[in-house]
């Protein structure tokens, strides 16, 4: 999602409530992503700042780390950052000096940091396989 920093000056607030599509996964760890679900504002305040303030929420398909299933996990989290002109972060974020914030860079960022170390729906399960048995922790 790229919003125009010209509008977003003249308007000073743009409200967002729309879904992010991700088709081309960078992460290991990430086998599968449902749309992303953002709500919150841009704003541009009057100390020559851009706000960002999100709510994030999706499901994320991850490999479970005892039986290697496709398992779901859910996520919320919130983004709160603030930019200025000058900061070399709002230079990343914006597309070769088009004068577009592209905030689906700032979200992918944060989607990485929520992915667990290790994740498993398998306790409780009497695991076993061709040779081999669980029998405790």
């Amino acid at each position: 999602m790229e919003i125009n920093l010209t509008v977003l000056y003249n308007r000073s607030e743009i409200l967002i409530d729309d879904d992010i599509a991700y088709e081309d996964l960078a992460s290991n760890l990430i086998k599968k992503l449902d749309p992303v679900h953002i709500k919150g504002y841009v704003k541009y305040n009057l100390s020559e700042e851009i706000e960002l303030n999100l709510e994030v929420k999706g499901k994320m398909f991850l490999t479970d780390s005892i039986t290697l299933d496709l398992i779901p996990y859910e996520f919320k989290f919130t983004i709160a950052e603030t930019f200025t002109e000058n900061d070399e972060n709002f230079v990343k974020i914006t597309k070769n000096n088009q004068n577009i914030l592209d905030i689906k860079e700032i979200l992918w960022e944060n989607i990485v940091l929520e992915v667990p170390i290790s994740y498993t729906q398998a306790s409780g399960k009497k695991l076993k396989g061709d040779g081999w048995e669980l029998n405790g922790e």
